[in-house]
């Protein structure tokens, strides 16, 4: 069975808390706090203590997790060499990846091997790593940029709760057809599937789902605009459709009714999160791709 082991030497501000307050400060579930409870898989100094015990400064917290305490414990993607993955960031628990527009992010089938979580599997084991990529949130296959892979299971409903939170912020940068109207605005209409196509989603479509994204207008050349956008949710295709509803389609989008172009212009430029266990906040930003230009004509 595969086991996790993580050890963390208590820093003066998390000293006078319980063991239990400083795992719930850290986010880690309700049903793994219990496995460690019950299996007594935590020591403090080398001793087993009650989760009521008090943390001192420079006290040594270690915490050994077994499959069985997660729901999704194994990565099942197979690694691949073929293409080099460009790392933003970096420790011990997750990765942020620059993922390349018309790459999928993880396989649909047991055969497919060409995706994103495919190759950053590759990258673990060509570095001997003995870690494996979880997928924590996706890009659409067209767009590029920023992306979050989690590198333990430990570490997946940590960021998740971090997401539902709106801890993390996720900037894009998206070229769309049309001149804005005014500087910035908020688009606030949900999203649901499309009735006629269901690979589509649609405002007011079957099923919607509040959504909500913020853009502002970084400058406009030639009819075509430059927005910078932040998410406050994450639903499907949801940059692209609320985008598309107020008449202002990405360039590229030939799903949308955007005008063509060889690539959806449509990048995660930015994300800034709070790092799992103490880790401060990190804003992490790479760089524009080359065939996302910096003027549109």
């Amino acid at each position: 069975m595969t086991t996790w082991q993580y050890q963390f030497k208590i820093a003066p501000h998390n000293a006078g808390q319980s063991v239990k307050a400083l795992w719930i400060k850290w986010l880690i579930p309700k049903r793994i706090r219990g496995a460690l409870r019950i299996k007594r898989h935590f020591t403090v100094n080398g001793k087993v203590v009650p989760t009521s015990y008090f943390l001192a400064t420079n006290d040594v917290l270690v915490m050994t997790f077994d499959q069985d305490d997660f729901r999704t414990s194994n990565s099942n993607y197979g690694p691949n060499h073929s293409q080099k993955v460009v790392t933003l960031f970096e420790n011990d628990y997750l990765v942020v990846v620059d993922k390349p527009a018309g790459m999928k992010m993880h396989p649909h089938s047991p055969t497919e091997d060409d995706t994103l979580l495919n190759y950053v599997a590759g990258d673990f084991q060509r570095r001997h790593l003995e870690v494996a990529p979880y997928m924590v949130h996706r890009i659409d296959r067209a767009t590029s940029g920023a992306v979050i892979i989690a590198k333990t299971p430990l570490v997946v409903p940590i960021l998740d709760q971090l997401l539902s939170a709106k801890a993390i912020t996720r900037t894009y940068l998206a070229w769309v057809s049309g001149v804005m109207p005014t500087k910035q605005g908020i688009i606030e209409t949900p999203i649901g599937i499309d009735a006629q196509d269901d690979r589509k989603r649609a405002v007011n479509g079957t099923n919607a789902q509040f959504a909500v994204t913020h853009w502002t207008n970084i400058h406009t050349v030639y009819q075509n605009s430059l927005l910078r956008i932040r998410l406050d949710t994450g639903r499907m295709h949801q940059i692209r459709v609320h985008l598309a509803s107020i008449g202002h389609p990405i360039v590229g989008d030939d799903l949308y009714g955007g005008c063509h172009m060889p690539r959806l212009m449509l990048h995660s430029a930015t994300i800034e999160l709070p790092l799992p266990f103490d880790g401060g906040i990190k804003t992490i930003t790479g760089p524009l791709p080359d065939d996302f230009p910096r003027q549109l004509r």
